[in-house]
């Protein structure tokens, strides 16, 4: 199970239970009321649709992870809270469309505003992390999980994510993820067992079996089948990369703050690190990512914000000596769009090109 605070900063990488998200109170929320969070999230889809139906449906599980790392300061580009949520939106779309694993948001402007209610990081990235939180999240933990702040006034006009995680009531599947509920608000406990009572989106809660965890925690819960004709329904508390790994299915990202673009390396969680990593940049290599990707492990897209990885580089934030060449960080340091017809190319439309680009030359 994940502690239910954390200090903003602090990497999270515990195997059972554990959260997806570092910082602002991803497991704190007993406190938040969540009102009027759900508006925009009406689904009209149809869930027989072939996409939908294959990515429900259990395959070869899945070892290796995809991560993309972003300059906390594209925030700054845009000028209204309503287009920062937007912005916000339309990239974790881009995370969640194209199966990325983790997304690091980092420190990049040595000059950023700093937020006002959370110690020792810039306004845009607190930004950032809170609104991906909230759309990484299943809709029905919302409410007892994210407490109320300034940050998701806009979190209504951002469209759903629609990730396999994302599990409705009607659907059966082998994962659920769920929040661990108040005792008060729970059924009696079967007689003689040790566990608890967990919040998975269904009209009763589910039964996790062994594990005493404190209540207000998020767990990813592996459902027992059997159970779901007699009584509750009963499960036991994962690892929440078991979905990936054992059913393949895609079970969202995980979300990482970093000081600096040196400590996206640095304090990457995965045993060994980041093992094939890739910049992009209009100085890089034209047409890098049309070529084979070799395998990997834990691979890592990174990108950088309006002036490009070295604006980054050159910053004091950045970690790095002022003259370090960029590209001598990276495994392949690439131009994605090397035919481009508009002076800029902005790191939401940048993030598309390279992950469909990428998608297309992993071969695993």
């Amino acid at each position: 199970a994940r502690k239910k605070k954390r200090k903003l900063g602090e990497a999270s990488q515990e195997e059972a239970g554990t959260g997806r998200t570092q910082g602002f109170g991803r497991g704190a929320g007993r406190s938040g009321k969540g009102r009027g969070r759900g508006r925009g999230y009406v689904h009209s889809g149809n869930t027989t649709r072939p996409s939908a139906l294959k990515m429900l449906r259990p395959r070869k599980g899945r070892n290796y992870t995809k991560s993309v790392a972003l300059p906390a300061s594209i925030l700054d580009n845009a000028k209204t809270g309503e287009l920062k949520a937007m912005l916000v939106g339309q990239i974790a779309r881009a995370l969640t469309i194209f199966s990325i694993d983790e997304i690091v948001i980092f420190e990049d402007r040595s000059d950023a505003e700093k937020s006002r209610d959370n110690e020792g990081v810039s306004r845009a990235l607190a930004f950032f992390v809170r609104n991906l939180q909230y759309l990484e999240m299943p809709q029905y933990l919302r409410r007892q999980l994210l407490p109320m702040h300034p940050d998701l006034k806009w979190v209504g006009l951002l469209s759903p994510l629609d990730a396999p995680h994302h599990v409705r009531k009607y659907e059966r599947i082998a994962y659920r993820e769920g929040a661990v509920m108040l005792p008060e608000k729970c059924p009696k406990p079967p007689e003689g067992e040790t566990g608890c009572w967990v919040n998975c989106g269904l009209d009763e809660p589910v039964w996790a079996v062994g594990e005493e965890i404190p209540d207000g925690l998020r767990v990813t819960i592996r459902i027992d089948r059997t159970s779901e004709k007699a009584g509750h329904v009963r499960g036991s508390a994962v690892a929440p990369t078991e979905p990936r790994t054992k059913a393949g299915f895609y079970w969202g990202f995980q979300v990482r703050i970093a000081n600096s673009l040196s400590t996206v390396f640095s304090e990457c969680p995965f045993d060994g690190g980041y093992d094939f990593s890739i910049g992009t940049s209009e100085r890089g290599q034209s047409f890098g990512l049309s070529n084979k990707i070799p395998k990997f492990k834990h691979l890592l897209l990174t990108l950088g914000g309006l002036g490009g990885l070295e604006e980054v580089v050159s910053d004091e934030f950045s970690g790095y000596a002022a003259n370090t060449d960029p590209s001598s960080l990276f495994d392949r340091y690439v131009n994605i769009c090397p035919e481009q017809t508009s002076r800029t190319i902005r790191t939401e439309e940048a993030l598309f090109i390279a992950l469909t680009l990428l998608s297309s030359n992993i071969d695993q």
